[in-house]
């Protein structure tokens, strides 16, 4: 996970001490205090009225805040002054750690409610805890450094390590992790220069879905970041059943689990039709002509990108009502079945379902709770 993501997504909660800092440096101690709480309090605001809930991290940091700025204000002694820095940094530290001892549920959801329209897969959590706790690592060390600056040390060495040792300290690992990134796309064009011959190439594309180039599946698979187009189809039955396929227990991605009744990558130069008819046929032995026969045609209902730790997909879903017959490949596909509402919504969560798949429920729920609202009804109106 880039850390920059993780950056973005905690800044919301953070902003009161980092107002804080700024107006502390400009204006002094009294005013730095002032402007930090008012920040605060006006967010947790915002918060509580834009999403209907406070925000813990801003009330948590919010309330550090005015009792470390309040001691120190009564104390007024130059020691507590000096450790201040050190405060502020374990605040934040105590804000990476609780998302880290949190179970994964509440990590993924409140960065998904503070980057809007980036979709967190479960298979991207441990590289996001990894992040995270890298970021805890060097905001501990820097603590520990300016305490130890505060009571041993000259006050310009206390000024430079208090201060302008974090940045050099972040921007050591983010040069790390720069370097890193490029060996890791280094190996990956290797891979793709070196791929076994005959082996299936994929488009790369943007967020829109325009090509940009192409890679072997094996370079696409060696982790995020390379976007390739994937097609998937909902299949319904008359009574408003799902048909799953459970994917072989030989399956590199997600073996053994319940999923959409196709899914697949698009090939270079194939188009969705195209790559949707072929999977269609590969993996239930569904064909076109039998399609045709009972008057189905599957319709496009949505498009997401989707980020793992082994690929980055553009993902196309479409849908149809359809009842069978099916011939399911297994070599790929253990069994397939129609599943109830019912029997869907009692195997969320539970490790039956692939991510990928609770994420399209997720956003089918979403839109059919939007179209039964009364506002929703109300602009249909207009």
């Amino acid at each position: 996970m880039n850390p920059q993501i993780l950056l973005k997504s905690l800044l919301p909660g953070l902003v009161p001490l980092i107002v804080f800092v700024a107006a502390d440096a400009v204006f002094g101690e009294v005013v730095g205090l002032a402007v930090g709480l008012v920040t605060g309090v006006g967010e947790f605001i915002y918060s509580l009225v834009k999403d209907r809930k406070a925000d813990p991290f801003i009330v948590a940091d919010t309330a550090l805040l005015a009792l470390a700025g309040g001691l120190s204000l009564a104390l007024q002694n130059e020691l507590f002054f000096k450790i201040k820095p050190a405060v502020i940094e374990f605040v934040l530290g105590a804000a990476m750690g609780l998302l880290l001892v949190l179970p994964p549920s509440f990590l993924k959801g409140y960065l998904g409610r503070q980057l809007r329209g980036v979709e967190i897969a479960d298979e991207a959590l441990p590289a996001m805890k990894r992040s995270l706790g890298l970021m805890l690592l060097v905001l501990a060390f820097h603590v520990g450094l300016t305490v130890y600056a505060a009571l041993a040390l000259s006050n310009a060495a206390w000024a430079f390590v208090s201060g302008g040792l974090l940045y050099i300290l972040f921007a050591a690992v983010a040069l790390w992790q720069f370097a890193s990134g490029r060996r890791a796309a280094r190996l990956a064009s290797g891979i793709a220069r070196g791929a076994p011959k005959g082996e299936e190439m994929l488009p790369l594309v943007d967020e829109e879905g325009k090509v940009t180039g192409v890679a072997p599946r094996s370079a696409c698979h060696a982790g995020p970041g390379k976007l390739h187009p994937v097609v998937r189809l909902l299949v319904f039955d008359g009574a408003g059943r799902m048909y799953l396929q459970k994917r072989s227990e030989t399956r590199l991605v997600q073996p053994g689990k319940w999923d959409a009744a196709v899914g697949g990558h698009v090939a270079a130069g194939e188009d969705l039709a195209s790559a949707l008819s072929r999977e269609l046929r590969e993996e239930i032995g569904v064909t076109s002509m039998a399609l045709e026969a009972a008057g189905a045609r599957p319709e496009p209902v949505m498009r997401f990108r989707w980020d793992s730790e082994i690929e980055s997909e553009l993902v196309f879903t479409f849908a149809m009502r359809y009842g069978g017959p099916f011939a399911p490949d297994h070599d790929e596909v253990e069994e397939g079945r129609f599943w109830t509402q019912a029997e869907l919504r009692a195997a969320l969560g539970q490790g039956f379902l692939t991510p990928l798949l609770e994420r399209e429920l997720s956003i089918l729920d979403d839109a059919a709770a939007h179209a039964e609202s009364p506002d929703a009804a109300e602009d249909g109106a207009r």
